[in-house]
């Protein structure tokens, strides 16, 4: 590699190039790509639908039967608990299930137009967004636009709390890596540095303290234990979440 960047250095002063051709290594990605017409996934999907059509009962109801929200982690283990304990009811999801402006967003068309009363924030043990920082993912960006590895975990159980740095993740890669607040906007990846309890807590808080969020809405917060199954209650967001009649100033 170095010989490859010492050879175009020299291409240079020979003949003009930018930066970009002597920084950004060659794509080293797959070329072959997946397609609607021969992925198995999208044929997988077609075909249950197609069954799961002879059974479905039509839902022309906008309103859910239930006036509450769950926010909560986008992390696929998460599905079967909330298929189970919480029909009926609006579900939010993103990586970490952390408060983000798009959740705001979400929640005050809720409980203005949707009717909305309570909302339940779920986060979860061994989540994703415990195993990095903002500065890991800056670089894995930057050395590759392809997929990372992780080759040493960390945060499996609730507790004890490790540094997110003791995750190690390595690119697969060295394709077209792009740069943090230059190749593209910056982004805070909100990740949990200090552990699910303060992270719940914290989310909760924001929730609350929002202007448009009026204080006669519940706010509860919770931990889902992968593991066990177990759905944890974290009694200071639950506090912090208390409901109080809405009194307005005239």
């Amino acid at each position: 590699m170095k010989n490859r960047i010492l050879l175009l250095f020299l291409l240079c002063l020979i003949k003009p190039c930018n930066a970009e051709q002597v920084r950004k290594p060659h794509c080293d990605k797959h070329e072959v790509v997946p397609t609607y017409d021969d992925s198995p996934l999208v044929a997988a999907i077609l075909a249950a639908d197609d069954v799961f059509e002879e059974t479905y009962v039509p839902q022309p109801d906008l309103f859910a039967p239930r006036k509450a929200v769950i926010v909560t982690c986008m992390d696929y283990r998460l599905n079967d608990f909330l298929s189970t304990v919480t029909p009926g009811t609006y579900i939010l999801r993103n990586a970490g299930g952390r408060l983000t402006e798009d959740w705001i967003r979400s929640l005050v068309i809720l409980w203005k137009l949707l009717e909305v009363q309570e909302i339940v924030l779920i986060q979860h043990t061994d989540c994703g967004m415990q195993k990095f920082t903002d500065k890991v993912m800056k670089d894995l960006l930057e050395g590759s636009l392809g997929q990372a590895k992780m080759v040493h975990n960390c945060n499996v159980t609730l507790e004890p709390v490790q540094d997110p740095n003791v995750c190690k993740w390595k690119n697969t890669s060295k394709c077209c890596g792009k740069e943090a607040c230059i190749d593209y906007d910056c982004i805070d990846w909100l990740t949990i540095k200090h552990g699910l309890f303060k992270s719940v807590l914290e989310d909760v808080k924001l929730i609350r303290k929002h202007p448009l969020i009026p204080s006669d809405i519940a706010i509860y917060g919770f931990i889902f234990d992968v593991i066990t199954g177990d759905l944890i209650p974290v009694p200071k967001a639950i506090k912090a979440g208390r409901a109080k009649p809405l009194y307005c100033k005239k």
